[in-house]
Protein backbone atom coordinates (compact mmCIF):
# COMPACT_ATOMS: atom_id res chain seq x y z
CA UNK A 1 0.00 0.00 0.00
CA UNK A 2 1.37 3.40 -0.97
CA UNK A 3 1.76 5.92 1.80
CA UNK A 4 -0.58 8.84 1.80
CA UNK A 5 0.13 12.48 2.27
CA UNK A 6 -1.18 14.75 5.03
CA UNK A 7 -1.44 18.41 4.01
CA UNK A 8 -2.26 21.22 6.43
CA UNK A 9 -3.47 24.67 5.50
CA UNK A 10 -5.44 27.52 6.96
CA UNK A 11 -8.78 28.36 5.34
CA UNK A 12 -10.92 31.13 6.81
CA UNK A 13 -10.89 30.57 10.59
CA UNK A 14 -10.16 26.85 10.46
CA UNK A 15 -7.27 24.47 10.00
CA UNK A 16 -7.85 22.08 7.11
CA UNK A 17 -6.10 18.71 7.29
CA UNK A 18 -6.32 17.00 3.90
CA UNK A 19 -5.52 13.32 3.47
CA UNK A 20 -4.40 12.35 -0.01
CA UNK A 21 -3.82 8.81 -1.20
CA UNK A 22 -3.96 5.73 1.01
CA UNK A 23 -3.90 5.96 4.81
CA UNK A 24 -3.41 3.15 7.25
CA UNK A 25 -1.44 2.37 10.38
CA UNK A 26 1.79 3.44 8.63
CA UNK A 27 0.57 7.03 8.15
CA UNK A 28 -1.39 7.24 11.40
CA UNK A 29 1.43 8.71 13.55
CA UNK A 30 1.72 11.62 11.13
CA UNK A 31 -2.03 12.16 11.18
CA UNK A 32 -2.22 12.05 14.99
CA UNK A 33 0.69 14.47 15.34
CA UNK A 34 -0.85 16.82 12.79
CA UNK A 35 -4.23 16.82 14.55
CA UNK A 36 -2.57 17.56 17.90
CA UNK A 37 -0.58 20.40 16.35
CA UNK A 38 -3.54 22.05 14.67
CA UNK A 39 -5.68 21.84 17.80
CA UNK A 40 -2.84 23.50 19.71
CA UNK A 41 -2.74 26.29 17.11
CA UNK A 42 -6.46 26.86 16.68
CA UNK A 43 -9.86 25.66 17.60
CA UNK A 44 -11.64 24.64 14.40
CA UNK A 45 -10.43 21.69 12.35
CA UNK A 46 -11.75 20.29 9.07
CA UNK A 47 -10.43 16.88 8.07
CA UNK A 48 -10.84 16.59 4.31
CA UNK A 49 -11.01 12.99 3.11
CA UNK A 50 -12.20 13.80 -0.40
CA UNK A 51 -8.75 12.95 -1.86
CA UNK A 52 -8.20 9.86 0.30
CA UNK A 53 -8.37 6.68 -1.74
CA UNK A 54 -8.29 4.38 1.30
CA UNK A 55 -8.60 4.74 5.08
CA UNK A 56 -8.48 2.06 7.73
CA UNK A 57 -9.50 1.79 11.36
CA UNK A 58 -6.41 3.67 12.53
CA UNK A 59 -7.68 6.77 10.70
CA UNK A 60 -11.08 6.30 12.34
CA UNK A 61 -9.30 6.06 15.70
CA UNK A 62 -7.46 9.32 15.01
CA UNK A 63 -10.73 11.05 14.09
CA UNK A 64 -12.39 9.79 17.27
CA UNK A 65 -9.40 10.90 19.36
CA UNK A 66 -9.71 14.35 17.79
CA UNK A 67 -13.44 14.33 18.53
CA UNK A 68 -12.65 13.53 22.17
CA UNK A 69 -10.13 16.41 22.24
CA UNK A 70 -12.78 18.74 20.84
CA UNK A 71 -15.35 17.56 23.39
CA UNK A 72 -12.95 18.24 26.25
CA UNK A 73 -12.32 21.83 25.13
CA UNK A 74 -15.41 23.88 24.39
CA UNK A 75 -13.57 26.13 21.93
CA UNK A 76 -12.45 23.18 19.75
CA UNK A 77 -14.47 21.70 16.92
CA UNK A 78 -13.84 19.01 14.30
CA UNK A 79 -15.77 18.12 11.17
CA UNK A 80 -15.02 15.85 8.22
CA UNK A 81 -15.36 16.24 4.46
CA UNK A 82 -16.15 12.98 2.67
CA UNK A 83 -18.21 13.12 -0.51
CA UNK A 84 -21.04 10.60 -0.64
CA UNK A 85 -19.69 8.35 -3.40
CA UNK A 86 -16.21 7.87 -1.90
CA UNK A 87 -14.64 4.98 -0.01
CA UNK A 88 -14.01 7.11 3.12
CA UNK A 89 -17.69 8.10 3.32
CA UNK A 90 -18.71 4.46 3.08
CA UNK A 91 -16.33 3.52 5.90
CA UNK A 92 -17.59 6.39 8.07
CA UNK A 93 -21.17 5.29 7.45
CA UNK A 94 -20.57 1.56 8.00
CA UNK A 95 -18.74 2.13 11.29
CA UNK A 96 -21.14 4.76 12.62
CA UNK A 97 -18.44 7.42 12.89
CA UNK A 98 -20.64 9.69 10.78
CA UNK A 99 -23.13 9.68 13.68
CA UNK A 100 -20.43 10.99 16.04
CA UNK A 101 -18.67 13.54 13.82
CA UNK A 102 -20.43 15.82 11.36
CA UNK A 103 -19.61 14.89 7.78
CA UNK A 104 -20.02 17.22 4.80
CA UNK A 105 -19.97 16.75 1.04
CA UNK A 106 -17.60 19.63 0.35
CA UNK A 107 -14.98 21.73 2.09
CA UNK A 108 -17.10 24.81 1.40
CA UNK A 109 -20.06 23.24 3.22
CA UNK A 110 -17.88 22.27 6.19
CA UNK A 111 -16.28 25.70 6.49
CA UNK A 112 -19.68 27.38 6.30
CA UNK A 113 -20.91 25.34 9.27
CA UNK A 114 -18.04 25.72 11.71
Amino acid sequence: MADGEVVVERDQDAWVVTLRGEHDVSTNPSLLETLQTVFAGGSKVVVDLSSAEFIDSSVLGALLAARKEAAEHAEHEIVVVAPDATFPRRVLRLTGVDAMIRVYETRMDALAEI
